[in-house]
Parts: structure tokens; C-alpha cells; sequence
């Protein structure tokens, strides 16, 4: 299975301090860096997470998060996991 025409253009979205670059696509899912607005710094990635079947975050050591960034970046993985999900009802539905 590929990743769904809707999904594989992702621009980079912005939140109120950070920022979800994507990362070149992979087979089945996507990847973002999340990166901070004002320094560009990593401070982890968006991925997906099998065992849990959504998307993730995974920080990079010693980041911190306050609440507006937080709230973001969870807002941001379920956002993601759910346009993955129907991409791929949709990709069933049309049977490929």
C-alpha cells in the first residue's frame, strides 16, 4: 500500500512557537520534524507509532514543552493519524 495522493504533499505547517516540516515521504507513512519558529533547532519528529496504531511524537532528549506547544503537537499527530486513516478507507473503498 502507498501513501495516498492527498497525504504525500504535506507543506510545512506553523504553530505558535514550532513549526512541522515533512520529512521525504516513506512507503506508508509520513514523517515531520518538528522544529522550534525562531531557531530552526529539531526538537523531535512526528512518526508513526505501530503498537499504538497513530501518529507520534518523539522529542529529542532535554526538549521542553510548555502547554501551547504541547496542545499543538497532540492536536498535530491526531489530526495526521486521522486524514491516514481515511486515505486509506478511501484507498479500500476503491479497491487498490
Amino acid at each position: 500500500m502507498e501513501v495516498s495522493d492527498t497525504t504525500q504533499v504535506s507543506p510545512v505547517e506553523e504553530g505558535t512557537h514550532i513549526r512541522f516540516i515533512p520529512a521525504p515521504p516513506k512507503p506508508k507513512t509520513l514523517v515531520w520534524y518538528v522544529v522550534n519558529r525562531y531557531e530552526d533547532s529539531h526538537l523531535g519528529r512526528i512518526k508513526w507509532f505501530g503498537r499504538w496504531r497513530k501518529y507520534s511524537f518523539f522529542p529529542k532528549p532535554e526538549c521542553v514543552f510548555e502547554e501551547v506547544c504541547l496542545r499543538e503537537i497532540a492536536d498535530f499527530c491526531e489530526r495526521k493519524t486521522r486524514e491516514h486513516r481515511e486515505a486509506n478507507k478511501a484507498q479500500r473503498k476503491r479497491g487498490l
